[in-house]
């Protein structure tokens, strides 16, 4: 899927679309140009990409065929195998996390399941809630249990997770699959039946501590530990093994926040679009997360063939993400005016 100036990304993209969704050559089409529109455009309003989208026929008629598109539910698990095949050989670290936003008065709130890439995740598979607010056990049993029967040989290490994502059925079903939590707690969380912050008191700032031996969290046996941060923050985290990496692991949860940020206001700007019903939000969400792990994979391929500016701290001047989208809207805009 890497993208190189002596092929079209067209020809690029619908190669690769073409080996790993099996779809009618005609919804093929529509998905590869929306996708490169969506790239182009940096927007997700489907009006919008009538003006950008490479099919035939008039502004209208193209119009047509994008929300034809879009009320076409795609067959489950075709996105998920593409990505997988994607990602680095080894086993998954996965975040489970929420995105969400206002639409007029109603609520768009999706729990979406990432796996760990880079500074970034990729996504993988999600649910569209019908209310605003928290997850409920159900809901994330049922998302990890697709996932799992759409894995194929891919062996999940763990999940990484903030404290919203905690109960015993849902410990309890980690605990069944051989998936080690590294999750965060709540402080009324209970360890050996008694409020986690009072087993941690009088912490100080900077401080890591981890309780003497595994303790039953959640109706599974885990080790916890707490520490507090400068500001004064308390962090419980619930995990498996030893606390040292597990914090490093657990600081990787933030490549959820910079993808969600990339599919909102630093990239195609989700929150722009006027769907609701969840089958074709989550149609379009193929398209756009496609548009999102595209991007990335041409960063990191034009990365390693140039000097990517770093800032004094360290980090690069700008993201493989961002430095793919920026690569792939130049060759996209330079190929329509060609």
């Amino acid at each position: 899927m890497n993208n190189t100036r002596s092929r079209p990304p067209h020809d690029t993209l619908h190669a690769a679309l073409k080996a790993a969704f099996v779809l009618d050559a005609r919804r093929l089409a529509v998905l590869t140009a929306l996708v490169l529109a969506i790239v182009q455009a940096r927007s997700v309003v489907l009006y919008t990409l009538k003006n950008h989208v490479a099919l035939s026929g008039t502004r209208a008629v193209r119009y047509q065929r994008l929300l034809r598109f879009v009320r076409f539910t795609m067959p489950d698990g075709l996105y998920t195998a593409f990505v997988l095949k994607l990602l680095p050989p080894g086993d998954l670290w996965l975040i489970l996390d929420r995105t969400n936003w206002k639409l007029g008065k109603s609520d768009v709130n999706i729990l979406l399941l990432s796996a760990t890439w880079k500074s970034f995740s990729f996504p993988l598979l999600w649910i569209l809630l019908p209310h605003g607010g928290s997850s409920a056990q159900v809901d994330r049993n049922a998302l990890l249990a697709r996932f799992l029967a759409l894995r194929g040989e891919r062996k999940v290490a763990g999940v990484l997770a903030d404290r919203e994502f905690v109960g015993r059925d849902w410990f309890t079903l980690l605990d069944q699959n051989g998936i080690a939590p590294c999750i965060r707690l709540q402080a009324i969380s209970k360890l050996n039946g008694v409020p986690v912050w009072a087993c941690f008191r009088k912490l100080q700032k900077g401080e890591v501590r981890v309780w003497h031996s595994k303790a039953e969290v959640y109706g599974v046996k885990l080790r916890v530990l707490a520490t507090k941060n400068a500001a004064g923050e308390m962090l419980y985290l619930a995990y498996q093994g030893f606390s040292g990496p597990n914090l490093r692991r657990y600081a990787m949860r933030w490549q959820c926040e910079n993808l969600h940020a990339a599919l909102k206001t630093r990239g195609f700007n989700l929150e722009d679009t006027g769907l609701m019903r969840a089958t074709r939000l989550s149609t379009l969400l193929v398209a756009v997360s496609l548009a999102f792990v595209w991007s990335c994979l041409t960063g990191e391929f034009v990365a390693a063939r140039q000097q990517v500016k770093r800032k004094k701290h360290g980090y690069a001047e700008i993201s493989v993400f961002r430095l793919g989208l920026d690569t792939l809207q130049d060759l996209t805009t330079s190929q329509n005016s060609a």
